[in-house]
Formats: structure tokens, C-alpha cells, sequence
């Protein structure tokens, strides 16, 4: 996650640099989320049927293959391919392995797993941005790529090292039954879980994209921003684990509910405030109410997941967030046209707080 967090924030400037212009950055950006959409269902049902260690093996290669690649376009339009393949890289990994750590976790230490797992994911995309900046800097936009695809490598080693073959893994996914998709959606909780991330993906994409031009308004640093959204990541990766130990003690959507909620009011915020000590508050406090709810949507996927297939779920509810992913920036130019700025963070508000009363709606006879 390091590796892709170095370059997350450097890919808009590079197309730029290769000549794309505002329509060319959007298709370059959402190519990574759209491949991701389409393979992620079958990368997970494959994965119930022939283990999890082949597939991040795989992924994580590729992923240094795509490094190599991201260097050699002479034109900007390549780059709409070479992110379609860094996508479909991604859901062999990221997926997978959280399938593999529901599948090894005790019943009662689920959430402590997933929490904890999930925290190396959000710690990743935190310091990677900071680190693709220094690299940029000092050895130039090229070795930003090069240093994403050794650190695939050396993940994709210690994965060969360290991870039990699935043969060798008890309960590995060969003998599971993965549901299909469509069964999957026509469970009530699993639909509840699906709509509230496909909701709240499409409002706080918005907010993660957009705060760097409001802050460009109220006059910040660049410098400033960075704190303000390093502040916001850092700390949904350190509630993760305590959070998670949470959700295993109490009815997890509890958790979803308060923390989706208590995002949307915070996003609902940030538009009428001035100066950075306000935004940096508001992120604070997004950043907790994040951190609160996420543990919660992975303990009630990783208990469904061990009947419906756990990669083939996880792959499922993570399809919802790219989904998001790839609408919010379509409508939050929209937004950005028609209403302004400020309507960006109402309307996304209003999209993640609709995630919790979905929630509510849908597990409202969910017992844990």
C-alpha cells in the first residue's frame, strides 16, 4: 500500500506532463477503479475455488510489472491502459489478503484481525503520498515508479516466504462454495453492506479530491493541506485495531451507524468554517468517525463471508467502493458546474450520512 500511495498523488501530474488535459486526467484516474469493477466479483469467486496465495503472488508481480510500464508511454493516452492493468493487479491483493486473514481468524478475535490488517492498509496510503513527493523531488518522477514496483517485489517475496502454501493451510477456500453474485446481493445484510459503501465511497471520494481546491480558497499551504489530510488517514489507521477489538464485543453495525453518520456531519461542515485550525478539527474528527466505522462493515462481511465464500464477498463489497469511486468524481464535476464548491461537501454529506440510515434500515434485525 506504501507503493501505491506513492504514487497516488503523482499519476493527475504526470498525465499533465505527458500532454493529457482535463478529460484524459478523469479517464486516466477512474480506468484504475473501472477494471477494478469488472474483475474484482470473479477475482474473489476464483479465489474460494483455488486458494488465496497463488493469487497475491500474482498480483503483487504484476503490480512490478505496472511499474515498469507507467514509465514508457510516450503519449498520455497509454496511461488509460496501464492504470486499466494496475487495477485489475490490485483486487488480487488487497481482497485476497483480507479474505485470508477473515479465514485464519478466531470467532471472537475477527474484528482485532480485520482491524489490524485493514490499519497496515490505511498506514500504507498515508505514508506512501509523503514518500512519492520526496522521491519526485530529489530522483524524479520515473524513480516514483521504479520504487512501487520494488516494494511489490520485496512484498511479493515475503509473501512466498512467509505465507503457508493453500494446501497446507487448513480451512484453505478449495472446498468452499462460493453464492454467486446474485444471491449474495439478495441478502438483506449484504445488500445494506453494499449500498452503504457504494454511498459513502461516492461522498467521501468527493471530499478527498475537492478539499485541496477548498483549502486553495481559504488560502492554505500546500504544506497545511498535507497535514490536514495525513491527520484525517493516520488516524483511521490507529483507531483500526481498538475499534475492531470493538466490534467484537458489541453488534458491529452500531458502530457503522455512529461513524457513518458522524462523517456525513462533519463533511457537512467543512464548506462554512474558516482557517486551517477549523478544517484541521473537522478532518480530526472525520478521521474518528472513519476509523469507527470501518471495522464494523469487514466483521459483518467476514462472518457472512464463511458461509457465502469469503474472497467472493469481500471482492463483492469491495466492487461497491470502487463503484463510488468512479461516480464521485463524474458528479462531483457535475456538482462543481451547476452549484459550486460548497454544494460538493453538502451533497457528499448527504450521501455518506444515507450510507448509515441504510445501514440501519437494512440490519435493523442484524445480532452479531
Amino acid at each position: 500500500m506504501i507503493g501505491l500511495g506513492i504514487i497516488w498523488p503523482l499519476i493527475p501530474v504526470y498525465a499533465v506532463e505527458l500532454g493529457a488535459g482535463g478529460v484524459l486526467v478523469g479517464l486516466i484516474i477512474a480506468s484504475f477503479n473501472v477494471s477494478r469493477t469488472l474483475v474484482n466479483p470473479l477475482a474473489g469467486q476464483l479465489s474460494d475455488r483455488w486458494g488465496r496465495k497463488r493469487f497475491m503472488v500474482v498480483g503483487l508481480f504484476v503490480y512490478a510489472g505496472v511499474s515498469v510500464l507507467y514509465v514508457l508511454p510516450a503519449h498520455a493516452e497509454t496511461l488509460v491502459l496501464v492504470r486499466a492493468f494496475h487495477g485489475l493487479a490490485s483486487v488480487l491483493v488487497v481482497p485476497i489478503a483480507m479474505a485470508l486473514a477473515a479465514d485464519i481468524a478466531p470467532p471472537q478475535k475477527l474484528g482485532l484481525y480485520m482491524g489490524t490488517l485493514n490499519m497496515a492498509v490505511m498506514l500504507g496510503l498515508g505514508i506512501g503520498p509523503v514518500l512519492g513527493g520526496t522521491i519526485r523531488d530529489h530522483l524524479g518522477m520515473n524513480a516514483a515508479f521504479y520504487a512501487m514496483g520494488i516494494l511489490a517485489l520485496f512484498t511479493c517475496l515475503l509473501v512466498i516466504i512467509f505465507i503457508p502454501s493453500d494446501k497446507q493451510r487448513q480451512g484453505a477456500g478449495e472446498d468452499q462454495k462460493p453464492y454467486s453474485i446474485r444471491k449474495m446481493l439478495s441478502h438483506r445484510v449484504v445488500l445494506g453492506i453494499f449500498l452503504m459503501r457504494f454511498l459513502t465511497a461516492s461522498g467521501q471520494g468527493a471530499v478527498y479530491t475537492f478539499l485541496p481546491i477548498l483549502a486553495l480558497q481559504l488560502k492554505l499551504t500546500s504544506s497545511q493541506v498535507g497535514i490536514i489530510l495525513g491527520a484525517n488517514i493516520f488516524l483511521i489507521a490507529f483507531l483500526q485495531r481498538a475499534c475492531g477489538a470493538l466490534a467484537d464485543r458489541v453488534n458491529p453495525k452500531y458502530l457503522i451507524i455512529l461513524g457513518t453518520l458522524a462523517s456525513g456531519m462533519t463533511v457537512f461542515g467543512m464548506p462554512f468554517v474558516e482557517g486551517f485550525l477549523m478544517i484541521l478539527l473537522l478532518n480530526i474528527l472525520m478521521g474518528m468517525a472513519n476509523g469507527i466505522s470501518l471495522p464494523g462493515g469487514l466483521v459483518i462481511t467476514g462472518k457472512l463471508g464463511r458461509t457465502m465464500g469469503m474472497a467472493s464477498l469481500m471482492s463483492v463489497t469491495d466492487t461497491a467502493w470502487s463503484l463510488g469511486m468512479i461516480v464521485s468524481p463524474i458528479l462531483s464535476g457535475i456538482i462543481l458546474d451547476v452549484f459550486g464548491l460548497s454544494y460538493i461537501f453538502v451533497i457528499g454529506s448527504l450521501l455518506i450520512s444515507t450510507g448509515g440510515i441504510v445501514v440501519a434500515f437494512f440490519l435493523r434485525d442484524y445480532q452479531s
